[in-house]
């Protein structure tokens, strides 16, 4: 383990630790989960990747996203950060606002900064904008899920 490998790990930790920070247990517990397996996606090595899940999976994930205008890796960036919004929205109360955005962008931003760290893994511009743009979608989400609930 390297330096580099070290420094992504404590990061990681500590931004899921501050995600968690002051939220009802379950959230903790998901926020946390949820924070450490971006970051495995996104720091690890792709290879590695494909290995833990299973090329098969892999495979039927670009069967699947042939006909979109994403390709799978680009689908992964929108999924993990929609979910990031949608659990950091519905999950802190004080992220509610033009401060969980700001917090929702700047991890999307800082994620792909982080990728300079990782061996084999590169940042984009291109990536972070699908960061950015997939936890804003995952707050629409999360806006519309709590609208919907108020109603009822």
């Amino acid at each position: 383990m390297t330096g580099s490998d070290v420094l992504l790990a404590v990061l990681a930790i500590g931004v899921a630790a501050l995600l968690a920070r002051g939220s009802h247990p379950f959230v903790a517990i998901l926020l946390v989960a949820s924070a450490l397996g971006v970051s495995a996606l996104l720091f690890l090595p792709t290879e590695m990747l494909g290995n833990l899940v299973g090329m098969d999976r892999v495979y039927r994930f670009h069967r699947l996203t042939r006909a979109t205008p994403f390709n799978p890796p680009e689908w992964i960036h929108i999924i993990v950060f929609a979910w990031l919004g949608l659990l950091i929205w519905l999950g802190q109360a004080k992220m509610r606002g033009w401060t969980g955005m700001a917090l929702i962008a700047a991890l999307g931003v800082a994620a792909e900064l982080a990728q300079w760290l990782a061996d084999g893994r590169e940042p984009g511009l291109e990536d972070a904008a699908l960061n950015v743009g997939g936890g804003l979608l995952g707050v629409l989400l999360a806006v519309g899920l709590r609208r919907l609930f108020k109603r009822r």
